[in-house]
């Protein structure tokens, strides 16, 4: 999971985590055709979930269009950064490497549905989190070769937490990880809204530097929740060895975010100048 920095794939920023748009000054509105494109894109994810009420039930789709209806909400607010990262007019098109970071998130809340209902086949969960988290290598490197978006960094991150997120929550209702390992999934909504509390009260934030380490710990978040799906440890009550791995991978997780926090809010000592300070709108 990541702040738009688990992987390689994405600039490494800390206005990744942005939760309501760009900071002043104030960038130029998105284009209507993308407003349009977009609307499409997200007609076509809710026909999907209507195709899915068939083999799913009702009670899976209806629990898929909660956080649907987020990344949604997510993606539109911050649509005007469909931009590079270097500044410019906000691009007429989404491009593919955003779309698959929107397929990746119509994945992730596919799979919240099996909090609220039985799968028709054990290995659904598991295939839709390998989806979902597995195809963030993709959309990066198709970023790289195509075009790179604050949109899409901002995406990127956004999804890797619902993943997560929605992943655990699913393993914990299975009985493969404890309870406390939902800690993974709501780390990131805690730092990102301290950051942009930051914002909003004309605190200065901070790009985060380069890490090595980062992309190994949300990695492995991936890993332990992926293993917990599997059909042969859900419902088992998980493993002992799993049980540790996991607190292992999430005391990481946790370090690493709070380092990145102290990082982001200059703690750490800061000489170049911040990403964001003075409140965003003003």
């Amino acid at each position: 999971m990541t702040r738009g920095t688990t992987t390689p794939n994405r600039p490494r920023t800390a206005d990744q985590t942005d939760m309501s748009g760009p900071e002043s000054p104030p960038a130029a509105s998105a284009p209507p055709r993308l407003r349009l494109r977009f609307a499409g894109r997200v007609a076509l994810g809710a026909l999907g979930l209507a195709v899915l009420r068939g083999p799913l039930g009702t009670a899976w789709v209806l629990a898929a269009a909660v956080p649907g209806a987020y990344l949604a909400a997510y993606a539109r607010t911050n649509l005007d950064a469909n931009r590079s990262p270097d500044g410019g007019e906000p691009f007429a098109r989404l491009g593919t490497a955003n779309g698959i970071t929107l397929f990746r998130g119509w994945l992730a809340a596919v799979l919240t549905g099996a909090l609220v209902a039985s799968p028709p086949d054990p290995r659904i969960p598991v295939a839709l989190f390998a989806g979902a988290v597995g195809l963030d290598a993709v959309d990066g490197a198709v970023a790289r070769r195509t075009r790179e978006t604050v949109l899409g960094a901002r995406l990127d991150g956004a999804t890797d937490a619902l993943a997560v997120l929605v992943g655990a929550a699913v393993a914990v209702a299975l009985g493969s990880l404890p309870a406390w390992y939902l800690l993974a999934g709501a780390v990131w909504y805690a730092y990102a809204g301290s950051l942009w509390r930051r914002r909003r009260n004309g605190e200065p934030v901070y790009d985060l530097p380069p890490s090595r380490i980062r992309p190994f710990v949300g990695t492995a978040q991936f890993a332990v929740v992926a293993l917990a799906l599997l059909p042969s440890v859900g419902g088992a009550g998980g493993t002992p060895r799993l049980t540790a791995l996991a607190g292992v991978v999430l005391a990481a997780l946790l370090g690493s975010f709070a380092r990145d926090w102290a990082a982001a809010t200059g703690r750490l000592g800061r000489d170049d100048p911040p990403l964001a300070s003075g409140r965003g709108g003003d």
